[in-house]
């Protein structure tokens, strides 16, 4: 196996954990290139292989020489498009994606691609979890219904959700200490309250020179972006915050989104992570009074 020509840092995390504003903090380091839209296709390429590595993995032995070689191929693969979108991005010494898809399997990620260097971003799950019913909103509008999680309000669902992009995370960094080096917690009021401090251990963990921490008003550059961004679908996903300069306004949203109960559930679903990522015992006397 070749060594990548380049470092890799994926950005990953829940959708709507701030991995947007995380890629562009990123970013701004002189050591990464232009930036490009998100790795959908090569997370959906990866899902793909996930499920036939495991539990389907009998549909293909017939077409491997050995489940080694399905590794293999895979690997082949992903490497080839990280190698394209390198040379997209100006041949950076290090190139930096997106994707939100890939949290859930960050571990198989992790030992598919060995290099690979993770930034993750997490964030209160009520304001994350309102974020996401936001979305719901205006696609309803749109007359949208191709996300039924967004368009939904069932918050078991929800904080399923958000415990599920992260919970393999924590448990294989237990247990490994050479994945816990290769990954980096950055929480999202950290990086909208104080970018520079929030990206040291960044990066100090990954070698990099610093950016500038600061972001200006940012439209995109990129046709790829361009299209996304105007996108029937895709552009209910973007706020008043895309690609502007770092701001504290979405920081707790919740309290004029979701209802005591919901708060509740959500602050007890998703408790373990609250607890780990230092959101527990931060209840407002707002929420006690409600």
């Amino acid at each position: 196996m070749n060594p990548l020509p380049f470092k890799l840092i994926i950005v990953t995390g829940c959708m709507r954990s701030g991995t947007s504003l995380l890629h562009r903090l990123i970013s701004t380091s002189p050591d990464t290139g232009e930036r490009l839209g998100p790795a959908r296709y090569i997370a959906d390429f990866l899902q793909l292989s996930r499920r036939y590595l495991g539990e389907d993995s009998p549909f293909a032995t017939d077409y491997f020489q050995s489940s080694d070689d399905l590794v293999s191929a895979t690997r082949q693969f992903v490497e080839a498009r990280l190698h394209d979108a390198w040379v997209h991005a100006g041949r950076p010494t290090c190139l930096v994606l997106r994707t939100v898809e890939i949290a859930p399997m960050l571990p198989l990620v992790a030992d598919l691609l060995p290099e690979a260097k993770f930034a993750i971003s997490v964030r209160e799950p009520k304001d994350t979890i309102t974020s996401i019913l936001n979305v719901g909103a205006k696609q309803r509008i749109l007359g949208i219904r191709r996300n039924a999680l967004a368009a939904s309000r069932d918050i078991r669902r929800l904080s399923k959700t958000y415990n599920g992009a992260y919970l393999a995370v924590f448990r294989k960094q237990r247990s490994d200490a050479l994945f816990r080096d290769r990954i980096v917690f950055v929480r999202y009021e950290d990086a909208v309250s104080n970018s520079a401090a929030a990206l040291d251990d960044v990066w100090q963990r990954f070698d990099l020179r610093p950016g500038s921490g600061t972001l200006p008003a940012d439209p995109v550059t990129r046709p790829s972006l361009g299209e996304i961004s105007n996108h029937r679908y895709w552009r209910s996903y973007r706020t008043s915050l895309s690609e502007a300069p770092v701001s504290t306004q979405s920081v707790g949203s919740y309290r004029s989104a979701l209802k005591t109960s919901e708060i509740w559930h959500v602050n007890w679903r998703c408790r373990l992570l609250r607890r780990e990522f230092g959101y527990a015992g931060q209840a407002t006397r707002y929420e006690a009074s409600r």
